[in-house]
């Protein structure tokens, strides 16, 4: 269904100066690179760069057929990575272009938080991915009465303890990946996702994911139709990953 990669600050030394390591970059990114003049920005946007494309580089040299077909399989690590470019749409949706050919088929989503920096791709040519990673802390309440449903509110205050934080991460992290899997992002209201209790996954997934039920207000549900949505999270100690796939 999906591969993804979880990527650290520390994996190399250049990125925890905001600076570019050394082949990663194409022309292009590295003109937009030179542009972000905010460091903490400038990292986020290489961290992920780096665990898109060290997510793609793992899965062509494994043959994976999607990606492999799409972009060749890699010789030079470093040269394979300058051949490429992980950009952004205008509705701030990643994409891989290939110097030359344009857009490639492949659906990508990034995400980061603090020293870490999430990719993920879907395996089918036709799926559209959205990932989010949330670090599981203390929020501020306004972020459940303004974003949360009457439901997801009330799940959060029947919370108890530490579950408290580790909800409404999942709730939002849910919230993000579908907005991003349907290509919005924030810009649309987030109370027309409801996001439900865990349902049973889909066959072939690792135990440690797990699927939740998703009810789309009716403007959504026809942005998604015919297609199906499928939402998953996973529980990573400090933070939560989740996906959505529409297929």
């Amino acid at each position: 269904m999906f591969r993804y990669v979880l990527a650290h600050a520390g994996e190399h030394p250049a990125l925890a100066l905001a600076k570019a390591p050394a082949g990663l970059c194409s022309p292009r990114e590295e003109a937009i690179v030179a542009g972000l003049t905010f460091l903490p920005r400038r990292r986020k946007w290489l961290l992920g760069r780096w665990a898109a494309k060290r997510l793609l580089g793992e899965l062509a040299a494994e043959d994976n057929g999607l990606v492999t077909g799409l972009l060749g399989k890699p010789g030079s690590h470093e040269d394979w990575r300058c051949q490429f470019s992980v950009l952004n749409d205008e509705a701030g949706v990643p994409y891989v272009d290939r110097e030359g050919q344009g857009r490639l088929s492949l659906s990508l989503s990034i995400s980061h938080r603090g020293d870490w920096g999430l990719a993920a791709v879907a395996l089918s040519p036709a799926a559209r991915i959205g990932a989010d990673l949330e670090t599981v802390e203390p929020r501020d309440p306004a972020l459940v009465r303004q974003f949360f449903s009457a439901g997801e509110a009330e799940r959060v205050a029947k919370a108890s303890g530490g579950v408290v934080d580790r909800t409404i991460a999942r709730i939002w992290s849910a919230k993000e990946a579908v907005l991003k899997a349907m290509g919005i992002g924030l810009r649309h209201d987030t109370r027309d996702i409801v996001v439900g209790d865990e349902v049973d996954a889909p066959a072939g997934l690792a135990e440690a994911w797990q699927a939740l039920d998703i009810r789309l207000a009716p403007v959504l549900a026809a942005r998604v139709s015919p297609r199906s949505l499928t939402l998953l999270w996973r529980d990573l100690d400090a933070h939560v990953v989740t996906v959505a796939l529409l297929m």
